[in-house]
């Protein structure tokens, strides 16, 4: 269903559920969304339209808002889960206050879901995402950041001079 086709069954009040948006129309409309979270990854337009993301991984939820040690990270923490090599769907299962000691560096086929939570990633060089792809970043709040360690970056950085590739950043609220 294309974006003109659904602002019409909004104006209609055939789908009370539609907000204009079509990423969010196309995951908020199933009552379900918390049981099919996955979706979202076919939601996407435009650049993003390709980035899977973790989609076909496991979940991975994020139990610990702690991020002590960046080099040996404690299971649970969100640092913990974009390290992994598998693609994973990264959950938080309640609102967090994640403060970064340093930057948060990716590996390839990761989302972060933040829907459902009211999730902020503060300090540290925030994230950098280099040398990978199929990324999905979604509904989180990102803000406060400063530099760390050898890192002249912060906020969300894009190295586009780097092979970085198929990425989907969508309802972030980035802010110092």
């Amino acid at each position: 269903m294309g974006r003109r086709e659904m602002l019409r069954l909004s104006e209609k009040d055939e789908a009370p559920c539609l907000t204009g948006n079509p990423i969010d129309d196309c995951w908020k409309c199933d009552s379900d969304w918390a049981s099919n979270r996955q979706r979202l990854a076919d939601c996407a337009i435009g650049f993003g339209q390709n980035a899977k993301g973790g989609k076909g991984g496991q979940f991975y939820i994020v139990t610990d808002s702690s991020d002590e040690d960046p080099v040996n990270p404690k299971p649970g923490t969100l640092r913990h889960a974009v390290i992994q090599n598998e693609p994973l769907w990264i959950v938080f299962p309640s609102n967090m206050m994640i403060k970064l000691s340093q930057e948060l560096i990716f590996n390839s086929f990761k989302t972060i879901d933040g829907r459902g939570a009211d999730v902020h990633i503060v300090g540290g060089g925030c994230i950098t995402l280099q040398y990978i792809n199929n990324v999905i970043i979604h509904n989180i709040h990102i803000h406060h950041c400063h530099p760390s360690g050898n890192t002249f970056f912060f906020y969300l950085v894009f190295l586009t001079e780097t092979n970085s590739f198929i990425l989907w950043i969508f309802n972030i609220i980035s802010a110092n």
